[in-house]
């Protein structure tokens, strides 16, 4: 039923073609009221200043920068919904709210001062209501047409938020892991190495040896980081090349695991001896 509703809908936009929209029309009175912007804004500014150029200058970001920052604060779409949730969470998007809310301060204080100015509207008390239709027309309704990004800006926006997320929650259980690790290896030094069956001094040393190989491994990345962030190559030498390190893991293992075995060892001629005196 579903898919020959939509076959009907199909053929009907096939056979009628362009058809005119509330949208469309909105756009349509978008265009006209930027117009009437950049006319607006570039009287004022030509008055306050004799420089063409920073007249010009001014004309334009005030004719396109509060739509364009606005566009990001109200989205009328699933994927401006998206965008502007998955910016909220950095500091650009604070940026852009403040920008378009001093814009929005400037546009306001800049028209009531000019309708305040002209007599009809100062007799009839309309200036607000003035000022409100000006800010509606200059900025609310080209921002509600304007795309903050095209389809494949948001497609790699969306993607590069999944895997920012992915790589915290990554780090998050690496750091779980170590901490668990550390923890673990420290109750076992608590109890006294004495204390502690094989397979433990075992688990001990291999716990070690794998913290050396860990910081190892970090120190390296936070030299490709450096480097590729700055260009500067960081000097690195191995924790495992460094034969005092080297010299005490080797100490501490033999000492953890050899030690150990040695019970065992010893106890079997002792053993013989005791059986070849029966």
């Amino acid at each position: 039923m579903s898919s020959r509703y939509l076959d009907v809908i199909r053929g009907q936009r096939r056979r009628g073609g362009w058809q005119f929209s509330a949208k469309t029309l909105l756009a349509i009175l978008a265009v006209i009221a930027m117009t009437g912007s950049a006319v607006y804004w570039w009287g004022v500014q030509s008055q306050l200043t004799d420089n063409k150029v920073v007249a010009i200058a001014f004309t334009a970001i005030l004719v396109l920068a509060p739509p364009s920052l606005t566009s990001f604060l109200i989205p009328w779409s699933p994927g401006g919904m998206l965008l502007q949730k998955i910016n909220a969470r950095t500091i650009g998007y604070t940026v852009i709210i403040g920008a378009a809310l001093y814009l929005l301060y400037y546009s306001f204080e800049i028209q009531y001062s000019w309708w305040a100015a002209q007599a009809a509207v100062a007799e009839t008390g309309l200036i607000l209501q003035q000022v409100i239709i000006g800010i509606i027309g200059f900025i609310i309704i080209p921002a509600l047409l304007w795309t903050p990004v095209t389809s494949e800006e948001l497609v790699e926006q969306v993607r590069q938020a999944h895997l920012v997320r992915r790589y915290e929650l990554q780090t998050q259980a690496d750091i779980a892991i170590l901490r668990a690790t550390l923890l673990r290896a420290q109750e076992k030094a608590l109890i006294g190495f004495a204390n502690l069956t094989v397979q433990e001094k075992e688990e001990l040393a291999g716990v070690m040896r794998g913290l050396v190989k860990g910081i190892d491994q970090t120190l390296r990345d936070i030299g490709v980081s450096v480097k590729t962030v700055s260009g500067a190559t960081v000097p690195f030498s191995s924790l495992e090349d460094n034969e005092d390190i080297r010299g005490y893991l080797d100490y501490i293992s033999e000492s953890l695991v050899d030690n150990a075995l040695l019970p065992r060892r010893s106890g079997q001629p002792e053993r013989a001896a005791i059986q070849s005196s029966l």
